[in-house]
């Protein structure tokens, strides 16, 4: 049964077809030439080209791709298991930037539907062009173009988060799982680029959650990473929120360095839907 899709517009389902997508109400959505479909009109966009660009897609593609991250993925597909003892029918990736972790989930829980989706029109692009089993979606988290409580599993991967949503799309005793920073995370790429450094927060969003979620678990990613050249160093960098605040002198200080051993630290966290 194919992933259940909704009108961005009306809010009625959509019968989404090889070429396009349509609603009873004649709201009408081409599906690209890379098979994803864009459900975030023009009007509710908060500017012309949100979320990453392209530089930032591909610095992500190439850092991913080495590896760097691959704890990351074990952990999320451990956790997936430990859910059920088959894999989770329908799983969403929310969020999904260029698609890594999306896929990765694909390949190792075959036997599962999967959607990711993301509000950067290059990083669906990139997806789109890493696996063509995946329902990709251009979408909004605060409006998601989905049906009611067709999901087991929803995954927010340093992204942002709308619990109404996610809880409408999840079905009952659903999962979330969100991966945010660690304290230290990424320490050693901080204390190359700024004088003084203090350690991530902690997330606020886990401490005011609905009453229909709860918090089952927390657990701790630790993985101590060596970029061996420039190229990794400033790719790491354009994946994180300081590719926006360097000037240019930090942006030299990196460029200058040709290794650097630096700490991945998450945490993720469970929630159900009661």
């Amino acid at each position: 049964m194919p992933i259940l899709l909704r009108c961005p517009i009306c809010y009625e389902a959509l019968s989404s077809e090889q070429k396009n997508a349509e609603c009873k109400n004649n709201h009408q959505f081409d599906r690209a030439r890379q098979g994803y479909l864009n459900l975030l009109p023009s009007n509710k966009k908060r500017s012309k080209n949100p979320g990453d660009d392209q530089i930032m897609v591909e610095a992500r593609t190439r850092f991913l791709n080495h590896g760097y991250y691959q704890p990351v993925i074990d952990a999320l597909i451990d956790k997936i298991h430990s859910f059920s003892n088959k894999p989770p029918q329908r799983i969403l990736d929310a969020g999904c930037g260029e698609g890594y972790y999306t896929s990765a989930i694909k390949e190792r829980l075959e036997d599962s539907e999967v959607c990711g989706f993301d509000i950067a029109k290059p990083a669906i692009l990139a997806a789109s062009r890493r696996n063509k089993t995946i329902e990709w979606l251009v979408a909004s988290v605060s409006e998601l173009p989905l049906m009611d409580e067709q999901f087991d599993v929803v995954i927010s991967i340093f992204s942002r988060s709308d619990w109404p949503e996610f809880s409408r799309v999840l079905k009952p005793g659903g999962h979330i799982i969100i991966l945010t920073p660690g304290q230290n995370h990424l320490m050693a790429l901080r204390h190359a680029i700024y004088d003084e450094v203090r350690p991530y927060p902690e997330d606020k969003r886990l401490q005011d959650l609905p009453e229909n979620l709860r918090l089952l678990e927390s657990q701790t990613i630790d993985h101590l990473m060596m970029l061996e050249n420039t190229q990794a160093i400033m790719d790491l960098l354009a994946m994180t929120p300081h590719y926006w605040h360097v000037n240019a002198r930090q942006k030299e200080q990196l460029e200058q360095l040709a290794q650097l051993e630096c700490e991945l630290e998450m945490r993720l966290s469970v929630l159900q839907k009661r």
